[in-house]
């Protein structure tokens, strides 16, 4: 997969089932398999384009955006944390699976579903938006520090889409069960 791929699948992923985005996968990328192709297309492109996934046109104006910025970088990606702070890829989620698959470093794929399983396993209380609590933030970090990075994190958001679900968590099947504080 290229980083172009990488990049925008991340984008397409954004609240949306993976089975509904591998299903849309080859329409877009057959549509704009590259940047140039890419750069090329107008918002009322981008919106028709995205509309069978929904959101479209929140998705084709963060397109915009970081089409436009890779534009006036003269096709730059941003190469390290601060100008990924700096760019518009600087959603939580979307920085962090560019800081993971484009430039491989340890970083978790933090979502509702990652922030639901830590937040039910270590830390019981409320449920936060992801995006302003730090607590889950760093414990994230903390718990995808590993040598196998990718692998957990796709692992975590599995396994909190199958099993530890926003309703009807599977408590009973969970591997986890025994030390899980939502269980207790």
């Amino acid at each position: 997969m290229t980083n172009f791929e990488l990049v925008f699948s991340e984008v397409l992923l954004q609240r949306t089932r993976a089975e509904t985005v591998a299903q849309y996968y080859p329409v877009f990328f057959g549509r704009y398999p590259d940047w140039n192709h890419l750069v090329q297309a107008t918002d009322e492109e981008l919106e028709e384009v995205f509309r069978p996934l929904g959101l479209y046109k929140h998705r084709a104006k963060r397109m915009r955006k970081i089409i436009d910025e890779y534009k006036q970088k003269n096709g730059e990606l941003p190469k390290n944390r601060n100008e990924l702070s700096d760019s518009s890829f600087a959603s939580l989620y979307t920085s962090n699976a560019y800081e993971l698959f484009v430039l491989k470093r340890r970083a978790p794929l933090l979502d509702v579903n990652m922030s639901r399983l830590l937040k039910r396993y270590f830390i019981p209380g409320e449920m936060q938006d992801v995006r302003n609590d730090k607590e889950i933030q760093e414990l994230a970090k903390k718990v995808t520090n590993v040598k196998a990075c990718k692998e957990l994190n796709w692992s975590i958001l599995d396994f909190s889409a199958l099993v530890c679900k926003a309703r009807k968590p599977l408590c009973e099947e969970c591997v986890l069960r025994s030390k899980c504080s939502f269980r207790k």
